[in-house]
């Protein structure tokens, strides 16, 4: 049965059996083909290509993925809108990009619940934390192990010992700073029947437990692996990297499905702090070594192998880097409440 519109006339159905709605003058209104309902602008324009959809939108949504999550979620629709209506492209885009970094040193503080934010830094150290402790343990058998220290050069003999002290000092923080909550969390696991969880809170013990007794047997079985070649090595190498990522990726996942607070948290995020500033100066005394050793010995196998040194310390600034200023953001978390 045919409803009389505001204007007093009758409305057609459409071909789908549904009644179209009606303006204030009574006017049937007839959709294209092929548009979708769109968003209008402050100006009551409507955009043809679809709900949200703007002329910038794909190099705006590159920039905004610069910024912190928390952040995007509070303003993304908000600069998207801005950047819109300003009618901005690549310039605007690369403003945006570069007001990023200091969103990531100093972020709002009414953006992020403290204990989220201390989480977060939690689970970045500990995996920054993973990937310099890889790159040390590489850099040991490259050096110390080979015996590579010239005399004439004490400074070598000197970063040698900073890099053993502070990457010792870093390993102890980091247990002693993180047993507590993993403890609460193992707890936890097993009162609620999280078997999942349980199995990601054991990879910390079991992967790297695994791997070095891979490592061991494959000594004892082939014998002097290195006069096969690199492969052995290079194989290893690759197998402990991916170990202590499978290693830091289980707490991490578990941080994120449990959530947990109270003093643990804030213990752990202490140590955190502690821990990437250890590391990243186990790091740089890491650095300095190689770049006496790339000068001062020829029998050391990147002698002059500037391009090798310069990938070695990218990585352990970008790594270092991430740790300290994520833990940075962690403390104040931790400190304010």
């Amino acid at each position: 049965m045919r409803r009389p519109s505001a204007g007093g006339r009758t409305s057609k159905p459409s071909a789908g059996g549904r009644t179209s709605k009606h303006s204030a003058g009574g006017r049937t209104s007839k959709p294209s083909a092929g548009w979708r309902a769109s968003k209008h602008s402050a100006g009551g324009r409507a955009s043809k290509h679809g709900a949200g959809w703007r002329p910038c939108e794909p190099v705006a949504r590159a920039a905004l993925r610069l910024y912190p999550p928390a952040w995007r979620q509070r303003y993304g629709d908000e600069v998207l809108a801005l950047i819109d209506d300003s009618g901005g492209g690549w310039a605007a885009a690369l403003g945006l990009a570069a007001q990023a970094p200091p969103m990531w040193v100093w972020p709002p503080r009414h953006l992020h619940d403290p204990d989220a934010r201390m989480r977060a830094s939690i689970a970045t150290v500990l995996a920054a934390w993973s990937f310099l402790t890889g790159l040390a343990l590489v850099f040991v058998q490259f050096t110390q192990q080979q015996g590579f220290a010239p005399p004439a050069h004490p400074v070598v003999a000197w970063s040698y010992a900073a890099f053993d002290a502070a990457l010792g000092a870093s390993v102890l923080v980091i247990i002693a700073g993180s047993l507590p909550l993993w403890l609460v969390l193992l707890r936890r696991a097993r009162r609620e029947r999280r078997r999942r969880d349980l199995a990601f809170l054991l990879l910390p013990v079991v992967v790297p437990t695994a791997y070095l007794v891979a490592a061991f047997a494959t000594v004892r079985l082939v014998h002097h692996p290195e006069a096969s070649g690199p492969w052995w090595f290079i194989g290893f190498t690759i197998a402990g990297f991916a170990a202590a990522a499978v290693a830091a990726a289980g707490p991490i996942v578990t941080l994120r499905r449990l959530r947990p607070g109270g003093w643990t948290v804030r213990l752990a995020v202490r140590a955190a702090g502690v821990a990437a500033v250890t590391v990243a100066a186990a790091g740089l005394a890491s650095g300095l070594a190689a770049a006496g050793l790339c000068r001062w010995a020829p029998a050391f196998p990147g002698y002059h192998a500037t391009a090798a040194l310069a990938c070695y310390l990218i990585a352990v600034a970008v790594a270092a880097m991430t740790a300290t200023v994520s833990a940075a953001r962690g403390a104040r978390a931790a400190f304010a409440r």
